[in-house]
């Protein structure tokens, strides 16, 4: 019966594998990182149902030598507190069976049971488990998996405390008759319990399973439990007991244990938009909001163009057509130094003076002439418009230098073509010998016609200028020529 179960139970598995390869849905929740549970569903409820058998597969003593399975069925309430740990609130129903078909021992029925302590006198039980209630902490492992995005099956470890409320119901005790063989009795309640008297014992669960996602809302369970009972009457059998007519002072006391071993759904409440914790692989979230962060980054830099080829992206270019070779600002702009108009690239006088401009097609600006040609060119304006003709000479005898009244006429003379052309001026020239003396009737000589024409002719003293000039003329005469 044991091996016919295992291969049901392997079968099974190898359905429901087949069956999640077909109805996984995969999904991509954008989650950050480090945000904490509330983009999560966490509670869940689910169903399950299963065999139930009075032994467990790490072996021990049992007091039936033939444990049978019978149908068991439960219920479940989970709440994921984080991806590697909740805490389950279960309940569980059915019955437990089991005989003495596989003889214990090949020893012949007794005439006494003291002789044999290893002789059972109970034949067959019959226990209704109305309930046995457990809360369990869940350790769920494999959630963080860095091989690949999405964990479709997680295993998990469970173990818990409980209340388990029974009642052995059909208990068939056996006697020996003294020829050899047994007295079997009819089946009868445990110590007179009858039903509706049960009993209430502390029990610990210990499992471990597989969690299948189906869909983003309902998950396959395949479960496997030991329940270890804090009493020696779970099979209505007491060890070391002496009712129901055993009489074994020899034996020690056994506690009692069964399994559950189950298939069942769990349905994730709350807002079907959010993943469940259980299943939320971390380390792909951060890796998908890493690579969603390097792929918005590589969209921009493949839009990064630089059409004209400036350096320049065209997103910050405000001069999308640079001619090429012409070097520009940061906003993509032809530099255009001097500010004349024309861009660097062709100006071909590179920094053009305000005053020069505007500029030709070339950059090149039309500067005004300096100052000194301004002066140069008024002083030869002036000449060309002063038109008072050669002057007169003065003649002086001796070292003489008093003006006579026929040089005052001629100083009249030119002072008065002087005052008609304003922007005449002359000079006043002797030629003095090489001595000093000479020199010195040359000075006195010049001084008294400028000083004439100054203060009795009214000539302003810009206009008149005297020279000496060693040997350039007659000593005895003074020329007046226009500058």
């Amino acid at each position: 019966m044991c091996n016919i179960f295992k291969k049901h139970i392997a079968l099974f598995a190898m359905f429901m594998a087949i069956t999640i390869s077909v109805c996984a849905q995969t999904y991509t929740d954008t989650i950050k990182p480090f945000s904490g549970t509330k983009g999560f569903r966490q509670w869940s409820i689910g169903i399950n149902a299963g065999a139930l058998r009075p032994s467990v597969v790490i072996g021990g003593t049992n007091n039936f030598s033939k444990n049978l399975v019978t149908l068991g069925y439960g219920i479940d309430i989970k709440y994921q507190w984080t991806h590697w740990f909740a805490l389950e609130l279960d309940a569980i129903r059915g019955k437990l069976k089991g005989n003495q078909d596989n003889a214990l021992d090949d020893l012949p029925a007794p005439a006494s049971t003291v002789a044999y302590p290893n002789y059972r006198n109970v034949k067959s039980f019959v226990t209704q488990i109305h309930y046995a209630a457990s809360l369990n902490g869940v350790f769920t492992l494999g959630n963080i998996n860095w091989l690949s995005v999405k964990s479709k099956v997680i295993p998990y470890v469970a173990v818990g405390a409980g209340i388990i409320n029974y009642d052995p119901e059909e208990i068939v005790t056996r006697v020996p008759n003294g020829t050899g063989g047994y007295t079997d009795s009819p089946p009868h309640p445990y110590s007179g319990t009858g039903k509706g008297n049960s009993f209430n014992h502390l029990f610990i669960p210990v499992g471990l399973g597989l969690k299948f996602n189906l869909s983003r809302s309902v998950n396959f369970d395949l479960g496997y439990r030991m329940q270890f009972v804090d009493a020696d009457d779970l099979d209505g059998y007491h060890n070391a007991d002496t009712r129901n007519g055993a009489n074994n002072p020899g034996l020690t006391l056994h506690k009692d244990k069964f399994s559950y071993a189950f298939v069942g759904l769990e349905f994730a409440l709350g807002n079907k938009s959010k993943p469940q914790l259980m299943f939320d692989n971390p380390a792909s979230r951060m890796n998908s909001n890493l690579q969603n962060q390097v792929d918005v980054l590589r969209s921009m830099i493949d839009n990064f163009k630089d059409t004209d080829g400036d350096g320049v992206m065209d997103q910050f270019d405000k001069e999308p057509n640079t001619p090429a070779g012409c070097p520009v600002d940061t906003h993509g702009v032809t530099r255009d130094t001097d500010g004349d108009g024309v861009p660097d690239c062709k100006d071909q006088q590179l920094i053009t003076p305000t005053e020069c401009q505007p500029v030709d097609a070339n950059g090149v600006g039309k500067c005004p002439p300096p100052e000194c040609c301004n002066n140069m060119m008024k002083k030869d304006s002036m000449m060309a418009a002063c038109n008072v003709g050669d002057l007169p000479s003065l003649s002086f005898k001796g070292n003489a230098a008093t003006l006579n009244a026929d040089a005052k006429a001629i100083l009249a003379s030119v002072a008065a073509k002087l005052k008609e052309s304003p922007i005449c001026n002359i000079t006043v020239t002797g030629y003095p010998a090489a001595s000093k003396a000479s020199q010195a009737v040359c000075n006195k000589r010049t001084e008294a016609i400028k000083m004439y024409l100054m203060n009795n002719e009214g000539i302003s003293a810009d206009r008149l200028s005297v020279n000496c000039e060693v040997g350039g003329g007659d000593a005895n005469t003074i020329d007046l020529k226009v500058k």
